[in-house]
């Protein structure tokens, strides 16, 4: 009949075994007998040593180091937990200028196992509960572990449930994590992925997903960058489901088969939302004929027909831009014949500044060259000068040259000023009212002395009141033709 073994209660007898509690067990065994054991493949940071050597150092062993006697070498022990404690021990008594002799007994429990695999159980509990692991090291204490369990198994060791379970629970791990772990582990293959996996700086999703690719397509990967962010890891995971190799089967205008897969994977890793897979070739893209923003990673040929359409249509753009400007050149000479006619009528010298628009730079003898003809490199590129539209001061301009506003404008062809307007009619003057009291009633008379009193009054209230009374009754003096 089988052994009954309880992992469960093994890894509590774990978590006080590595206390000073257990005295009759304790032994002091001589430093240099303590033997590393080969089956730990915890990481040790020599970094964390000298703060860990100097709290021993200080307060001397809180924890007393783990050891089994060595199966093959008599008075030797080797080391199931503790290992960094011994380290740090060995910092010390082996320092150069101030050496610890006092810390070359190491006080240790000893534990003696029938079975090897239970040690090395023993091991891998101990240390699982005396530090955060990482992810690579969970998954190693799970390969481990697993090995061991069905080696006492072997043994006739039996274990209740399933063992992916019993496993899950020694490492304090959800059962789906273990199994994401146990793919990394066995199906990671590329070195450069595996090394950033085990130092902890390869995140467990892209790992996960990373592991899950073909493994060629994994080393290729690798050559091009091992930065690959998890999301773009599962893109890639995606469309490698969906069929996708990097591997182009189009054929190039030469007849020759594209061999350009790790530049269509490199761009898709640059580009994860624009992902081609090398299944279009770079002459058909659409990206790669994009006016701007073109595809960085399109081949040779491709270029070349940009470059070749690019240099084409800016051939055509310059000789539609220069058929723009002798256009505009023609209408700035018609333009610079008609002033040049005022400013030789007014005898201006060269160096006459002309002022047309804003800010300009014309001067007589510059329109005496368009005049002719003759334009600078340049000029009248983004439209006709000297058109009457772009006259900003049309007074100012007819004073410099002597001539109308009208001619400047283009409203006469005649040099001479413009006469001025004739002066305004002024309105009729009023006829002068009759003498008093001439052709008004007596009844009319009788009113305007109403008004007149009304007026002594207002004149006392108000000056605006009384002098809008007396006009009215100028008015009304005029329209009975009389005054009292």
């Amino acid at each position: 009949m089988g052994r009954k073994f309880d992992l469960s209660s093994l890894m509590e007898t774990v978590s006080n075994l590595d206390t000073t509690a257990a005295a009759p067990s304790v032994q002091l065994i001589p430093l240099e007998d303590i033997l590393d054991n080969k089956a730990n493949f915890y990481r040790v940071d020599p970094a964390e040593l000298k703060p860990l050597a100097d709290s021993i150092a200080m307060d001397g062993l809180q924890q007393y180091p783990l050891v089994t006697p060595h199966p093959d070498q008599p008075g030797k022990y080797l080391l199931l937990s503790g290992h960094r404690r011994c380290a740090a021990l060995r910092l010390l008594a082996e320092d150069p200028e101030n050496p610890r002799e006092d810390l070359r007994q190491v006080p240790c429990t000893v534990r003696r196992y029938e079975s090897p695999a239970m040690a090395e159980l023993q091991l891998i509990l101990a240390n699982s509960t005396a530090r955060v692991l990482t992810n690579a090291e969970i998954a190693k204490q799970a390969e481990r572990m697993e090995l061991l369990l069905y080696q006492l198994r072997e043994e006739g060791y039996e274990f209740p449930g399933r063992m992916r379970d019993q496993v899950a629970a020694a490492c304090k791990v959800s059962a789906p994590k273990l199994a994401r772990l146990k793919v990394i582990r066995e199906k990671l293959k590329a070195p450069e992925f595996l090394l950033l996996f085990e130092t902890d700086k390869l995140p467990e999703q892209t790992a996960y997903a990373l592991a899950r690719l073909p493994e060629d397509l994994q080393q290729r990967l690798a050559l091009i960058s091992t930065d690959i962010p998890g999301n773009v890891a599962d893109m890639l995971l995606k469309k490698c489901g969906d069929g996708w190799r990097w591997e182009p089967e189009m054929q190039c205008p030469d007849g020759k088969t594209c061999k350009r897969g790790d530049s269509f994977l490199r761009h898709d890793l640059e580009h994860p939302y624009e992902m081609c897979g090398g299944r279009t070739c770079c002459l058909e893209c659409p990206r790669a004929q994009n006016e701007y923003a073109p595809c960085d990673r399109m081949c040779s040929k491709a270029q070349a027909v940009r470059k070749a359409q690019r240099d084409e249509k800016k051939a055509a753009l310059e000789a539609e831009a220069q058929k723009r400007t002798r256009r505009y050149q023609r209408e700035t000479q018609v333009n610079a014949q008609r002033v040049l006619r005022a400013i030789e009528a007014a005898g201006l010298p060269d160096r006459e500044h002309i002022p047309w628009e804003s800010m300009d730079r014309l001067y007589a003898g510059l329109i005496r060259q368009y005049a002719a003809g003759e334009f600078p490199d340049e000029a009248c590129r983004y439209g006709a000068e000297l058109s009457p539209s772009r006259l900003g001061d049309p007074a100012k301009t007819a004073k410099v040259l002597g001539c109308s506003t009208d001619y400047l404008l283009g409203v006469t062809d005649e040099l001479g000023r413009a006469e001025p307007p004739p002066p305004p009619i002024p309105p009729p003057a009023l006829e002068p009212a009759p003498t008093r009291n001439e052709g008004i009633s007596a009844q009319d008379r009788e009113a305007l002395d109403k008004l007149y009193d009304l007026l002594e009054d207002a004149d006392a209230i108000s000056p605006d009141i009384a002098a809008a009374l007396r006009w009215a009754i100028s008015v009304i003096e005029r329209a009975l033709g009389g005054t009292l």
